[in-house]
């Protein structure tokens, strides 16, 4: 003789097995993506390189790279700065300009453009960076990281 409980049994433990397989595949998501919100690091794994190219269009190289301008040097006021794309442009003094990735290093989130008082701020957690990149305030642990540009003609490109 059969239990009929057996039958019921059998029915828990595969719904319990298809939520268990549900629940893991949920759990691989998460993982993959909090690893993607790890501390972000240079492309070229040196955050301390000093890539950045700063000048006028008198001292660039004359190489745009073929590609489209980021922006004019107008859109970039002098104290401030502009967030292009994934890029952060900026002009500390004049006809001196600096880029930057828009990506905080504490998590990847995009920086906002400098305030009134030159600080670039993450929305996300409150890291502060200096006109320069310097990091002013984390939980950023280090600087934003550098981007080669060339200046030409009134024009900002990535070198």
């Amino acid at each position: 003789m059969t239990d009929s409980k057996t039958g019921s049994d059998l029915a828990q433990r595969v719904l319990a097995s298809r939520r268990g397989l549900m629940c893991g595949l949920a759990g691989l998501g998460a993982a993959g993506a909090l690893a993607a919100c790890g501390t972000a690091e240079s492309p070229s794994g040196d955050a301390d390189s000093d890539a950045t190219t700063g000048g006028t269009s008198e001292g660039s190289t004359g190489d745009s790279g073929g590609g489209a301008a980021l922006a004019a040097t107008a859109d970039v006021p002098e104290g401030g700065g502009i967030v292009v794309d994934d890029t952060v442009l900026v002009q500390p003094s004049a006809d001196e300009f600096l880029a930057f990735s828009a990506a905080c290093p504490h998590m990847g989130t995009t920086v906002n453009p400098p305030d009134a008082d030159g600080t670039i701020i993450c929305p996300n957690h409150g890291s502060e960076f200096s006109l320069e990149g310097e990091l002013e305030q984390g939980p950023a642990e280090t600087g934003l990281s550098p981007v080669e540009i060339t200046v030409e003609d009134g024009q900002i490109f990535l070198a």
